[in-house]
């Protein structure tokens, strides 16, 4: 099931799109107009109010002027005051402005002194008249006129041919060479009606203005939205790697066209990346293609030279394992004819008295004796000589590897030599950033096969160390057969000068059965120790082999390290 965001996540992400930002920026200022329009409209209908306040307080003073020219006509002497009141009623009387706006003159007692549209309350005292709300609006002109000389007043009055009372504001001027009063005033439900078509003007403005900017923003939000879109999209695609596509908008002048600049730089930026990555892999391929080949020849020469002193080491041991068996053979012959000379002595020494009839018959035995004992002396001598051959076979065995040692102490260095140029590739991959990645991976691969050839090498190391113990031992053991050997010869002349002696001894056999019995006795104890010497030198053979065929193992071991080392070399 596809994950599903949560609302508050949902919201999050419509809150921080540019198009809600927009949207919010042009709603807040719509607000603020909307909030606007009732202060705007009371302000409105404020200065139309006052607009007509000034006018009628203008208007006033135009009716003040006409009272006040008759009154300096009547100063002047040129009218009586009742005729210049009367022509000064008169004019004000037909004075009209706004159509129907007039004028009307009251005492300060009150009294209605003119009334252009009541001409019933001319000469009454107003004194007790009062608005439908109770208020006594002549009292107020007067008190008005006693305070300030001059002011507005407001009250509830009639208009022209109608009976119901409205709201009116007047403003009143005292006239005080005569004790007048003179007043008009406006109807506030005109400055309504004025108002409310002003209202609806404005309102129908502002709706005008509201759906215009509404318009303009979704217009300008989309061509900002809608290329942000289409950018992103293509970043998007650029950041998978796909720049396939052909970047919109560079045209334009605004910050769209910048971005949709920045964009195309991006992608021409990651086509040379692209190219600059396809070129590393290429000088990787062409540096790990030289590696193998270097590392290739290399192991071909390390396996030629391996194999060739392992090839000497092996032709060394078995020529070592077939001389030491046929010391092992010779030994036991030498072992064999020894036991039958003991039993012909001691059949001597159990018949001595018939020994002078068998004289001639022991003198062949004898004769025959000294040429076993020669041919011993002659196994000696080629035992001997098989020993220095096999020690000089072991000494060039250890030579050798001593040899091998030398070479894994090249295989070593070149071990490091790789670990040094891996840890330089790593470095210069850390410098390259990005770029260097992949050659970072095949340094750290260098440095892994360095660290397994080093690895390797001391294992061969420890097997050349066991082998060159194991020949060490080798080297004792044959000087130890040496020894024998050279014993052994000693003892074969020690029988052969009793086998001349006992030649001696035979001829006077018949005079002395006693001195043949002592010549047997001492023939029997000489055969003996050959016997026993012939013996430890079949022992001393048979260590001899059992150290060939040890030293054969090792140098099996051996090649087989070799041959998984160079396997390992030419796989990297």
């Amino acid at each position: 099931m596809a994950y599903q965001p949560r609302p508050i996540l949902r919201a999050a992400m419509i809150f921080s799109r540019i198009s809600f930002k927009l949207i919010l920026i042009v709603g807040i200022s719509l607000l603020g107009m909307i909030a606007l329009v009732p202060i705007a409209l009371s302000t409105l209908r404020s200065q139309m109010v006052a607009d007509r306040q000034a006018k009628t307080q203008h208007m006033v003073d135009v009716g003040y002027g006409i009272l006040a020219h008759y009154q300096k006509l009547e100063s002047e002497g040129k009218l009586p005051r009742e005729q210049a009141q009367a022509a000064a009623m008169a004019e004000i009387k037909s004075l009209r402005y706004d159509k129907v706006e007039y004028f009307w003159i009251n005492d300060m007692t009150p009294k209605m002194v003119m009334h252009p549209i009541k001409p019933e309350l001319d000469g009454k005292d107003l004194a007790g008249m009062k608005d439908p709300s109770g208020n006594a609006l002549f009292l107020g002109f007067v008190d008005v006129v006693k305070k300030q000389g001059a002011g507005f007043y407001g009250y509830l009055w009639p208009k022209p041919g109608f009976e119901q009372p409205v709201g009116k504001i007047s403003y009143v001027k005292g006239f005080a060479p005569w004790g007048w009063i003179i007043g008009t005033g406006i109807y506030l439900d005109d400055v309504d009606a004025v108002f409310r078509q002003d209202a609806m003007t404005f309102g129908l403005v502002c709706l005008a203005v509201f759906v215009l900017v509404l318009g303009a923003s979704f217009v300008i939000g989309r061509s900002v939205t809608r290329p942000l879109a289409t950018i992103t999209g293509l970043t998007e695609r650029l950041a998978a790697g796909d720049s396939a596509f052909e970047v919109p908008y560079t045209n334009r002048r605004d910050e769209v066209g910048g971005l949709a600049k920045a964009l195309a730089v991006f992608k021409d930026n990651a086509a040379a990346v692209g190219r600059m990555h396809a070129e590393q892999q290429e000088t990787k391929q062409r540096a790990d293609d030289e590696k193998r080949k270097t590392m290739a020849e290399l192991a071909g020469r390390f396996e030629a030279s391996v194999q060739a002193v392992v090839r000497d080491v092996f032709s060394e041991a078995r020529a070592m394992q077939q001389a030491a068996q046929g010391m092992s053979e010779t030994a036991n012959k030498a072992t064999d004819r020894a036991s039958f000379v003991a039993t012909a002595c001691q059949q001597a020494s159990n018949n001595v008295q018939t020994v002078a009839a068998a004289a001639g018959q022991l003198s062949a035995s004898i004769t025959e004796i000294s040429q076993r004992v020669a041919q011993a002396a002659t196994v000696a001598d080629k035992a001997a000589a098989d020993g220095q051959r096999t020690n000089d076979t072991v000494q060039g065995l250890a030579a050798a590897a001593h040899k091998i040692g030398e070479v894994i102490d090249l295989i070593n260095q070149i071990a490091s030599q790789t670990n040094l140029l891996a840890l330089n590739a790593t470095i210069e991959a850390a410098r390259a950033g990005e770029a260097g990645k992949g050659f970072a991976v095949v340094a750290s691969e260098v440095k892994s096969l360095a660290s397994q050839t080093a690895k390797a090498t001391d294992e061969i190391g420890a097997q050349i160390t066991a082998i060159q113990a194991e020949t060490n031992q080798v080297v004792g053991n044959i000087e130890s057969i040496r020894a024998t050997i050279m014993e052994v010869n000693e003892i074969s002349s020690s029988i052969a000068a009793a086998v001349e002696e006992q030649g001696a001894a035979t001829q006077a056999i018949a005079h002395s059965v006693q001195e043949a019995a002592s010549g047997t006795d001492q023939v029997s104890q000489n055969i003996s120790g050959v016997t026993d010497a012939t013996a430890e030198t079949g022992e001393v053979a048979g260590l001899v082999l059992q150290s060939s065929g040890r030293l054969t193992e090792k140098l099996q071991s051996l090649e087989n390290e070799v041959s998984a080392f160079v396997a390992g070399v030419r796989a990297a």
